[in-house]
């Protein structure tokens, strides 16, 4: 039995579908009220790079899709029958403790459990390089939006080092 759709039609779908969604982010920003007193960086720039990078993902997906097919997509070397649960379920917790916790740790220390806790399930064995990492990340995060963007995140425990 032949498929209804090429794979290649299945590639411009999903292709325009990313297009799509990006026109919808950039479209919809302009909805955001832009406060009085910001310069340069307001609300609407991070949802206009985030659909600015989905409508150039979505051209060139498509771009590939339209002259030949997606190429040099990296294959899996192992073939997996079964989903990994202990992943999902790992993540899963780590997103739930994250929401609980947030507002009674604050912003860095949930952040850096979430972190550590989503490369475990990834695989990562390295607790103490996680752990380095997730610190240095939710710190610069933390401070990039409270300080450069005047925004409000929840300090918790040490109010925020």
């Amino acid at each position: 039995m032949k498929p209804r759709f090429s794979v290649h039609v299945c590639e411009l779908l999903i292709s325009f579908g990313l297009f799509a969604l990006g026109l919808y982010v950039v479209i919809e920003t302009r909805n955001i009220a832009s406060m009085q007193g910001y310069a340069q960086v307001g609300p609407r720039l991070f949802p206009n790079i985030v659909g600015a990078g989905l409508i150039l993902i979505g051209t060139v997906l498509g771009w590939h899709a339209a002259s030949g097919g997606w190429r040099n997509v990296p294959l899996d070397e192992e073939h997996h029958d079964m989903p990994n649960w202990r992943a999902t379920l790992i993540i899963s917790a780590a997103v739930l403790v994250h929401m609980a916790l947030i507002g009674w740790a604050g912003f860095i220390l949930t952040g850096i459990l979430l972190y550590a806790l989503i490369a475990r399930a990834f695989g990562s064995s390295r607790l103490l390089a996680d752990l380095g990492v997730a610190t240095t990340l939710a710190v610069a995060v933390f401070y990039l939006f409270t300080k450069v963007l005047g925004l409000s995140l929840p300090e918790g425990l040490f109010g925020g080092f």
